[in-house]
This record gives structure tokens, C-alpha cells and sequence, in this order.
């Protein structure tokens, strides 16, 4: 009977650390701000939504997806961020939110990088993000380019050049 119970046992703890922890995003504080390199604008969008399931020993089985309302933007210029909102750049009406899910993660020298599929004004690239997951808050940085996904497209797509970085906080 010990011996069915402690292998019962063993099995439900080896069972439990297979399985990558569910985190909570803190919608409030989570955030993503861009810098257009050429324009030298900056902004932010918020709201964000995702679903984590991280485990830093067992990245085959974490999985990053996540969501964040085009509406949010914010330059700190209303006429700017409803311009960019339009049609001719994001296309707010149309796609609502920017999307992105991961497919891999690996361990790097200064913390993880994602590849994944990003979703933009409804072209899907791939992309790379360099992330560190510290004090329970995700901290990522990515470059993406306009010309890539079909809006603000400039003749130079090194124009294009969009500086990323993700703020995400967990619980």
C-alpha cells in the first residue's frame, strides 16, 4: 500500500512539473511602446490580453499568445494617433488589434528569444523577440518593419524600421 501510494504520488508531482505555469497578465501596467526610427515618433498601445504559460526549465512547453487594441495608441498627438488609426496605416475599423503567438522559445546568454507569428493590419511575418522574465515581469524588445506588412511603406524598407519593446507584468 506505501509503495502505491509514494508511486501515485511521485507520478501526480512529476506530472504537475510537466506542465508550464499559467501566468496572469496585469492588463493595467502591461504595455508596448515603438519608436518609427525615420519619424522619429513614439507611442504606446495598451490593453493588452495573453494568455502565458511559461516554465524557464521546460521551454518546449511554454506558449506565448497575446493581443492589443490598435484603439489604445497613443503618440501623445490625438489628430496623429487618429491618422494612424485610419486606413492608410493600422486600419483600427478593419483589424482591431495587433496579434502575436509563439511557437518556440529558447534559452539565450542574456535571457530568451520567441519566434512567432505576429499579425499586423492582417499580414502574419514572422518574428524574433529578445525577452528577459524577471520579479515576475516580461521584458521583451523586437524590430519590425511597416513595408513588411503593408502599410506606411517607404522606398527604403531600412525607412520602415520600427524599435519595439514589450512591458508585461504577471501575477
Amino acid at each position: 500500500m506505501r509503495k502505491l501510494i509514494f508511486t501515485l504520488t511521485f507520478g501526480l508531482v512529476l506530472g504537475v512539473g510537466a506542465f508550464a505555469q499559467s501566468l496572469k497578465v496585469d492588463t493595467e501596467n502591461a504595455k508596448v511602446e515603438f519608436k518609427v526610427v525615420s519619424e522619429d515618433v513614439k507611442g504606446t498601445l495598451t490593453g493588452m490580453e495573453a494568455s502565458i504559460k511559461f516554465d524557464a526549465n521546460n521551454l518546449a512547453n511554454s506558449k506565448i499568445e497575446g493581443s492589443i487594441p490598435v484603439s489604445t495608441i497613443s503618440t501623445g498627438n490625438k489628430t496623429r494617433d487618429g491618422h494612424l488609426q485610419a486606413e492608410e496605416y493600422f486600419y483600427a475599423e478593419k483589424y482591431p488589434s495587433m496579434e502575436f503567438e509563439s511557437n518556440q522559445i529558447e534559452k539565450t546568454d542574456n535571457g530568451f528569444v520567441m519566434s512567432g507569428k505576429m499579425a499586423i493590419r492582417g499580414v502574419t511575418k514572422e518574428v524574433r523577440i529578445n525577452f528577459t522574465y524577471k520579479e515576475d515581469k516580461f521584458e521583451g524588445k523586437t524590430i519590425i518593419y511597416t513595408n513588411d506588412f503593408d502599410f506606411a511603406v517607404q522606398k527604403k524598407r531600412e525607412d520602415s524600421k520600427v524599435l519595439v519593446k514589450f512591458t508585461v507584468p504577471v501575477e
